[in-house]
């Protein structure tokens, strides 16, 4: 094990804020198109998080509200993060791949937008499957919210992890 990847499991049982903190900045720092719609990974935790998109008219569609592929990188953001969170201890020997995902429209977005990501059910058993067999496959539900808090979508998107490549 390297010493930055025990770093990352002594500072998530001691100061988890630093490594959740660490992940968002490492998401922000490598997600060009994140970093252009404006998109703000608010909070993470384990398996969970919390993802912010301005009210921009550069983001609108021709109905003057939020596009549609604007709200949708929103919540791939959001998933991501929550993936990331949920597998913090592990996440620098991983390769994530998100692999499928699905969007249900619920009503029209208005105003800036809010995106929560979770992971749901076990994570540790999540774990203990990539452990046994190198690789796991999982969902991670998402909900965006309008400016008035309506839901206005849900997503979920599912990723699959393995460790990383030589």
């Amino acid at each position: 094990m390297s010493i930055l990847k025990l770093a990352f499991k002594v500072l998530l049982f001691v100061r988890p804020s630093m490594v959740y903190d660490r992940i968002k900045q490492q998401m922000m720092d490598t997600l060009p198109l994140v970093r252009t719609l404006g998109i703000r990974i608010d909070d993470i935790g384990n398996g969970t998080s919390k993802v912010s998109m301005p009210d921009d008219p550069k983001l609108h569609n021709h109905l003057g509200t939020p596009h549609a592929g604007a709200l949708f990188t929103l919540a791939e953001t959001a998933s991501g993060a929550a993936m990331a969170g949920g597998f913090a201890d592990l996440i620098l020997g991983l390769r994530p791949v998100a692999k499928e995902s699905r969007i249900q429209y619920q009503k029209v977005a208005h105003g800036a937008t809010r995106a929560e990501g979770r992971v749901p059910g076990d994570v540790a058993a999540l774990k203990a499957e990539l452990k046994q067999q190198g690789k796991v496959a999982f969902p991670v539900e998402v909900d965006i919210f309008d400016a008035a808090g309506t839901l206005a979508a849900q997503v979920q998107v599912d990723w699959y992890l393995s460790e990383k490549r030589s």
